[in-house]
């Protein structure tokens, strides 16, 4: 079986969640990746690149909605899948979807920052709550 296949490693920049027939939902996931080079002058130079991701399968969705905000850098493999459409000019118009089904992986590699005013710590999987200290007896 022949099949085009994706790894990204990057950082979250958007992330949405979509609700789609009954109660499954879906993940829509902006990742940046960048790449650094040096110049001939010596200065390092950088450019960022935005991925559009969607994910489908139901237990990496629920781990996302979980456990993934902005800055969280992200593992995603999945399948890469032509697309076309036509604008409202009558063109077609062409792109590159990646999709993560059931057989891709979703890994969270490193948490983002937590928003300011969130009430909670968000949740890393695998990782257990740190337990409170206890002062000694005198």
């Amino acid at each position: 079986m022949d099949r085009a296949s994706f790894e990204l490693i990057g950082n979250v920049g958007k992330l949405e969640i979509k609700p789609l027939k009954g109660d499954r939902h879906l993940a829509i996931v902006s990742l940046a990746t960048s790449e650094r080079w040096k110049a001939e002058s010596g200065d390092w130079n950088e450019k960022t690149y935005w991925h559009r991701v969607v994910v489908f399968a139901p237990a990496k969705v629920a781990l996302i909605e979980k456990a993934v905000q902005v800055g969280t850098r992200l593992r995603l493999v999945g399948q890469v899948r032509p697309g076309s459409w036509e604008d409202e000019r009558g063109q077609t118009r062409y792109s590159i979807e990646f999709v993560v089904t059931g057989l891709g992986d979703v890994e969270i590699l490193a948490r983002g920052k937590p928003k300011p005013d969130a009430q909670s710590e968000p949740v890393m999987v695998g990782e257990e709550a740190p337990k409170p200290k206890r002062k000694r007896a005198a």
